[in-house]
């Protein structure tokens, strides 16, 4: 009886890359590695999955999302101190009005 071989996943990555190789021959792969062909093509499918949903992911690493966050509040910031600005500036026209009747 054989025993089972385990494969880390660094392991798993770098024969399905050996497989996407340009002229790969994947039955020399797999006789080197001692694993069925099936098995590659499963390990390719399941690399491939975790690559299209990292891809789609739009949240991104957790830096992004923070330097996302942190340009969105800046945008907040300039807004409410245009608008502050504004406000002042309205302000101050309609007290130098008033200023100019009470005298």
């Amino acid at each position: 009886m054989t025993t089972r071989r385990t494969w880390s996943g660094v392991e798993k990555l770098c024969i399905v890359l050996e497989g996407l190789g340009p002229n790969a021959n994947i039955e020399a792969i797999c006789r080197a590695y001692g694993i069925h062909s099936a098995q590659l093509y499963k390990w390719k499918d399941q690399a491939l999955a975790a690559m299209r949903s990292g891809l789609e992911n739009r949240q991104g690493s957790p830096l992004q999302r923070q330097r996302q966050e942190m340009a969105r509040l800046k945008l907040l910031i300039a807004d409410q101190a245009i608008a502050l600005q504004v406000f002042k500036e309205e302000l101050g026209s309609v007290e130098g009005k008033n200023d100019g009747r009470d005298s």
